[in-house]
């Protein structure tokens, strides 16, 4: 018995020992992600075992972005790489990702809100996620208006609007036709956001949101072999509860 449980204790020293060794390894390769060296990282990655580890990559690339949201299209590129191989990751990070936004929508955390929509607007650039949890959050944050929400899907539509305009242009189209219908029926300060429509207009009419936008290009030239948009497992949570729209309204929607 003394035996047995020695030789039990010892593989519990063991196995602890081992996770933290791969949580080590995974905050040490995830929190020197950038444009530059994002290949090295993501083999180094691949080296780790991702599949235990799932949970502590989603949990620092979520921390990450969070504290610095100019890193979004990084972060994004890293989780669409690694969802060609091991498409459970990308279905984790969309969903903890989601229940995030969900939170903090709840509790009227504008910053978490807008972190959130950032990320989930860039892997739905990369196709990760799918154009209709986009349309979700659209609708949500519109449906009833209010000052933070309004800047919530101009920070959200800034970042997936080109994508949607190419795809899915019915839904930009839906996200404006909003906008002026709150400035007619004059339910939101005029100042915030006619200033947010006029950028919002601004930005979508050139060529520079394009480019902006698109600074995963870069990235995706850098690893076309990896990164092929045909290839995703996309991710579709259509039946979170995260708007009250009917799949038959989303249809007629979409099909206008």
């Amino acid at each position: 018995m003394a035996d047995a449980a020695s030789r039990g204790d010892a593989k519990e020293v063991q196995q602890r020992e081992s996770w933290d060794q791969l949580k080590k390894r995974i905050n040490a390769s995830g929190n020197r992600a950038n444009i530059g060296n994002i290949k090295d990282i993501i083999v180094e990655l691949f080296g780790a075992n991702l599949v235990r580890g799932r949970g502590l990559l989603c949990r620092l690339l979520m921390r990450a972005q969070s504290q610095s949201t100019s890193f979004t299209a990084v972060y994004a590129a890293l989780v669409a790489v690694i969802n060609t191989k091991l498409p459970l990751i990308g279905e984790l990070m969309v969903t903890r990702l989601v229940l995030q936004f969900c939170r903090a929508f709840k509790r009227d955390d504008k910053g978490l809100c807008i972190s959130s929509v950032m990320f989930l607007a860039h892997l739905s650039n990369q196709r990760v996620a799918h154009e209709v949890l986009a349309f979700q959050i659209v609708s949500l944050l519109l449906e009833t208006p209010t000052d933070d929400s309004v800047e919530v899907v101009v920070a959200f539509t800034r970042e997936v609007g080109a994508f949607l305009g190419s795809i899915v242009p019915r839904v930009l189209n839906y996200v404006f036709d909003a906008f002026r219908s709150i400035l007619h029926e004059d339910r939101l300060t005029h100042i915030v956001i006619t200033r947010d429509l006029l950028v919002m207009h601004a930005t979508l009419s050139t060529e520079k949101i394009m480019r902006d936008l698109k600074i995963d290009g870069d990235l995706e030239r850098r690893y076309e072999s990896r990164l092929r948009y045909d290839s995703y497992k996309r991710v579709r949570l259509t039946k979170t509860k995260i708007s009250k729209i009917s799949k038959i309204e989303l249809a007629q929607t979409l099909t206008k």
